[in-house]
């Protein structure tokens, strides 16, 4: 299964109140569809490059040496 391209996207508020259910209880206390839509928003933000982490065209420093 996944999560439509028309899918409703989770809010800030939902994904937090999800990651909490995983926390407290079990994968089971969350309806499978909006695991689905938790599991996008997470792929979603490994994909976002970090800032201040090296990359392969900047080389290991990506920041002036007097902000280290």
């Amino acid at each position: 299964m996944t999560l439509p391209s028309d899918g409703k996207k989770l809010t800030e508020n939902e994904e937090k109140s999800m990651k909490i259910a995983l926390e407290q209880t079990d994968i089971r206390a969350i309806h499978p569809e909006r695991m689905e839509a938790l599991a996008e928003s997470m792929v979603e933000k490994l994909k976002e490059p970090v800032k201040g982490h090296a990359t392969n065209t900047k080389g290991w420093r990506t920041c002036s040496a007097l902000n280290d």
